[in-house]
């Protein structure tokens, strides 16, 4: 989702709505770090990797590419301050046969036909916290597409027991955070964007909480919420929402703790926007969902919904993400006060109830010893501006590390790849990726597909999702790229563009938009090389300055798995809309541009 910034009247007057985010202006060194040889949280991309000689992969080596990736991250981090953080290789994971989450899984079906239920369900014929009717066939639920179901998150509810519930297109993935939770032995993480959840999604944190708490089990419980200007986030009363069923269950043993923080808001001392954008589930070191889901009732389970896409896995991938977790709140912990836009409460079992406090390190049960079977993965993250002056932002480079090995094809799924800044009149664009992107294609080695939200794209929220970047735009500007790469003559390269650079807006079925002519949205932040190496997290491939996690895979067998049933429907809908590459019915760089 995208958050639209405008600067007037200094700061009083910034507006953001929605999860689009200011970019960080500072990304020219200083004098002193292009003299020193230091890199900080300032330095831009490819400076850092010329200041620390990071070389690219070499696919043709019998050292995992991965492992290739971690040593070279490691060039950027010399004294080992965010390893394990910001970047952690582990090799004994494995995938349950629902691994992928993605919404609304509505591939082929027309727009019309993604039936929602809408939060208008009041007296004995719902339930009212998930705002669903009872009922006890499908036939009983009137929208196009529902089912009659029981959800897992409402078992919480003894009322509920037992009881079914017609579903729509998507409510039932809220047992996808709820279950994990539910089970946990010892330790739960969770960090979402504000707005924090709402309705459904609440329901089932908050009646997860309440299973821990009758379960008798000692728990903790962290929940942080990344917070945007002017209105922020209220933890507190998030917090009473989860532990409000909870508080009543005798010899309960939970700690519940729940924080909204943001690192940098453009002060004097730190010139940027950041705050927490990761979305993760993490429990007990073991079991992970991360991707790019937000908690957002209205956007992902009602009408028009936002697509996404996420992942679940068990293993050390999971035990990363609580590492993550430990450090951004040892940034609430260090700067929890009036002063600074960051709040932290906790309820434990037995208080009346929540009050101020924070944990910077959640306790973990011990964990076992590494499996010998298993697959690889790069926990890649980024820690933006304003909690550390040292380079933490080493996901930015993996990701171009792993273009850069690409072989045989680069599959990508975005929002946007262009952030069109306020009051700016050239959208900024990940160059480095571009670049990398440009020479693959140059050197003749096979296709890049990019499929990105259609522009003017809104969540039922309100919220954005679209960067109002024009798909012709990031056309022409990957021609401009390969043109400062390559000797060809303008009409060779874009012959070659216009067969092997294929590029579209996002389509799920056969029709273009939702009923009434609104824009289909995109947030899923996904991209796959060679059929085998794939990213699944929060950051988005536009620059910005945010907190974010994900996973890049290694996993022939699970890449195959997520390309046909997430990758290959969507290239199949979205082609025919294509603007360039061998699908496009008339690629737009054959015709000239339009006058400025």
């Amino acid at each position: 989702m995208t958050v639209t910034v405008r600067i007037a009247a200094l700061l009083t007057a910034l507006w953001l709505g929605g999860c689009m985010h200011l970019p960080d202006t500072a990304r020219t060194a200083s004098v002193t770090d292009r003299t020193s040889g230091e890199i900080t949280n300032a330095t831009p991309l490819a400076e850092v990797a010329r200041k620390q000689n990071v070389q690219p992969l070499d696919p043709a080596s019998p050292t995992p590419l991965l492992d290739q990736a971690m040593a070279e991250l490691a060039r950027t981090d010399p004294g080992d301050r965010f390893r394990g953080i910001t970047y952690d290789l582990s090799k004994d994971n494995a995938l349950d046969p629902r691994w992928i989450v993605q919404t609304p899984d509505a591939w082929g079906r027309r727009a019309a036909s993604v039936g929602f239920f809408p939060l208008q369900c009041n007296g004995a014929a719902c339930d009212a916290d998930f705002q669903l009717p009872f009922c006890r066939r499908s036939t009983d639920c009137p929208e196009p597409g529902a089912m009659c179901g029981h959800l897992g998150a409402s078992d919480a509810q003894p009322e509920l027991v037992g009881k079914r519930l017609c579903l729509g297109h998507s409510d039932a993935v809220v047992d996808r955070f709820y279950q994990p939770i539910a089970d946990a032995q010892q330790a739960v993480d969770v960090t979402v964007l504000q707005p924090v959840p709402d309705v459904r999604l609440l329901a089932a944190l908050r009646n997860a909480v309440t299973m821990l708490a009758r379960s008798g089990r000692a728990v903790t419980l962290r929940i942080l919420v990344g917070q945007y200007p002017p209105d922020g986030a209220d933890a507190r009363a998030l917090l009473a929402q989860l532990v409000r069923d909870a508080k009543t269950v005798p010899g309960a043993r939970l700690a519940v703790y729940a924080a909204a923080m943001r690192s940098c808001t453009g002060s004097i001392s730190c010139d940027s926007f950041s705050w927490n954008h990761a979305k993760i589930v993490a429990v007990d070191g073991r079991t992970a969902v991360v991707g790019g889901h937000n908690m957002y009732t209205q956007d992902y389970l009602l009408g028009e919904p936002v697509h996404d896409l996420s992942m679940q896995i068990q293993g050390g991938a999971a035990l990363s993400a609580h590492h993550f977790a430990d450090r951004m709140w040892h940034y609430v912990c260090d700067h929890d006060g009036p002063i600074n836009p960051v709040s932290s409460y906790v309820y434990r079992s037995g208080m009346a109830d929540v009050a101020t406090g924070c944990l910077e390190t959640i306790p973990l049960p011990a964990q076992s010893a590494a499996a010998a079977s298993g697959f690889a993965v790069l926990a890649s993250a980024r820690l933006g501006s304003g909690i550390t002056t040292h380079f933490g932002n080493q996901d930015d480079l993996a990701r171009d590390l792993i273009f850069g090995a690409a072989r045989h094809d680069i599959v990508v799924a975005q929002q946007d790849v262009a952030f069109l800044q306020p009051g700016q009149p050239e959208p900024l664009y990940p160059e480095l990726t571009l670049e990398r992107w440009a020479a693959f294609l140059l050197a003749g080695r096979g296709d890049v597909y990019l499929v990105l939200s259609n522009p003017g794209s809104e969540g039922p929220s309100g919220g954005d999702y679209s960067n109002g970047v024009p798909l012709e735009a990031v056309a022409r500007k990957m021609l401009k790229v390969a043109q400062a790469l390559s000797a060809l003559p303008q009409p060779e390269l874009i012959d070659l563009l216009c067969s092997h650079f294929h590029l579209a807006p996002y389509r799920f079925g056969p029709d273009a938009t939702w009923p009434g002519n609104r824009p289909i949205g995109n947030h899923s932040k996904f991209w796959m090389v060679d059929g085998r190496y794939f990213y699944i997290g929060s950051d988005n491939l536009y620059p910005v300055d945010l907190q974010e996690f994900g996973y890049i895979v290694d996993n022939s067998a699970a890449g195959a798995e997520l390309r046909r049933t997430y990758w290959n429907p969507l290239w199949r809908w979205s082609r025919a809309a294509a603007i360039s590459g061998a699908d496009a019915p008339a690629c737009v760089l054959r015709s000239p541009p339009p006058a400025s």
